[in-house]
């Protein structure tokens, strides 16, 4: 009996020390992708367009609005917020704030426990992972039938300024990063917390190495250069 109550004694106190030596939950990184009503972004994208077929280089200024409108049920029975994106295109006689919104794109997206995917186009990407750890990676294309694209965290939890905004706490996500000499393809995007995505640079560039003494930079024949940069948000 009492050879009992000694070991249920032991074992009770093992079990508390345990529970003590158990390390305090981090900050999984949720508020880097948020879910509020209301809440929205505006961004500035700046586009170039390199058409092999043609030769010409084609240029788009415009903005970005986009929007969590509402909640509703996916269909593997999770809560989604869907997104409304609105467009208006910079116009040289008027001024952009003149420019009506119109809607151009609805998309959604979903937060759960250990990711934050988008569907985009009615493609879905797993844009983050929880939690949020220095390089961190994750297939951001395993729920859609393209490439294996290894996304990576390269910075999370830095201050980080832009358009006249600092955030205390911002993170980069590398998605993909493959240089050669006929090829250039370099997707970056950052993220602050309570704002969500706050500027994304992407090179996605061809050339059929001809004259490698130039950079690849200078001697385009296909893809796209573009950016898209936050300059408006609520919370």
């Amino acid at each position: 009996m009492i050879r009992s109550y000694v070991v249920f004694l032991i074992t009770s106190i093992l079990l508390v020390a345990c529970e003590k030596d158990q390390p305090v939950p981090t900050d999984p990184g949720y508020d880097y992708f948020p879910n509020q009503l209301g809440h929205y972004c505006i961004y500035d994208v700046d586009s170039t367009v390199y058409d092999d077929f043609t030769g010409d280089t084609f240029n788009f200024h415009y903005q970005v609005k986009e929007v969590i409108e509402s909640y509703f049920t996916d269909n593997e029975g999770r809560t989604a917020m869907r997104i409304e994106r609105y467009r208006r295109d910079y116009n040289d006689s008027i001024s952009i704030n003149d420019v009506p919104w119109h809607l151009s794109r609805i998309w959604s997206f979903t937060r759960t426990n250990d990711r934050a995917e988008k569907l985009e186009e009615n493609i879905r990407y797993v844009r983050l992972a929880f939690p949020v750890k220095n390089a961190k990676y994750w297939n951001g294309n395993s729920f859609n039938n393209q490439e294996e694209w290894n996304y990576k965290y390269i910075s999370s939890d830095v201050p980080y300024s832009l358009n006249n905004m600092i955030f205390d706490s911002t993170l980069a996500v590398q998605q993909i990063r493959r240089i050669n000499a006929i090829e250039h393809r370099e997707y970056v995007e950052l993220y602050a917390k309570h704002v969500g995505l706050i500027e994304k640079r992407v090179i996605d560039v061809k050339d059929n190495a001809v004259n490698l003494s130039v950079p690849l930079l200078d001697r385009i024949e296909s893809g796209v250069i573009y950016s898209i940069r936050l300059i408006e948000y609520r919370h």
